[in-house]
């Protein structure tokens, strides 16, 4: 009983202390979706992972669907090393299903990661890709057709 409450204990503490999501946007953009903007939280490389977190805001007064190509047919979301000319996908597992917040289908054979945004609200979304070379320090990402790419977004290296 001892070693279950101290290890839960110490499982609360460093949720407590390790936020999923940093506090403040490193960057940010409008959409074409109205209302709606995309806020990037995070892009960590670990080893050969890197993982993307992102929010959708909804600034707007009505709920809003969005939707973002990660696999399959017409592939909108991605991120390039402009420097080599490389674009990264998402990660997927043995099954083919894409290593993110999740796997839907879309449209099209298109696979990704689709939903409603509810006005006054924040969603966040995550997505793993392979990780570019030590030397690679920012990345420019691609969202969706509505969303202008975001260039020389920084990598924390974890």
């Amino acid at each position: 009983m001892r070693k279950l409450t101290a290890a839960l204990a110490l499982a609360c503490g460093a949720f407590l202390v390790t936020p999923a999501f940093a506090a403040e946007p490193i960057a940010t953009v409008e959409t074409n979706w109205d209302g709606i903007s995309l806020e990037v939280m995070a892009l960590e490389r670990k080893g050969s992972v890197l993982t993307l977190k992102w929010a959708v805001r909804n600034d707007g007064d009505e709920t809003t669907g969005v939707a973002f190509s990660i696999t399959g047919n017409g592939v909108r979301t991605y991120v390039v090393d402009e420097e080599s000319g490389t674009k990264y996908y998402v990660l997927t597992d043995k099954e083919g299903h894409a290593v993110a917040s999740s796997h839907t289908y879309i449209s099209s054979d298109a696979w990704g990661i689709e939903l409603e945004a509810v006005a006054g609200k924040s969603s966040r979304l995550w997505m793993k890709l392979p990780g570019p070379p030590p030397a690679v320090k920012v990345l420019t990402l691609f969202f969706d057709a509505a969303v202008e790419p975001l260039e020389d977004v920084p990598i924390t290296d974890k």
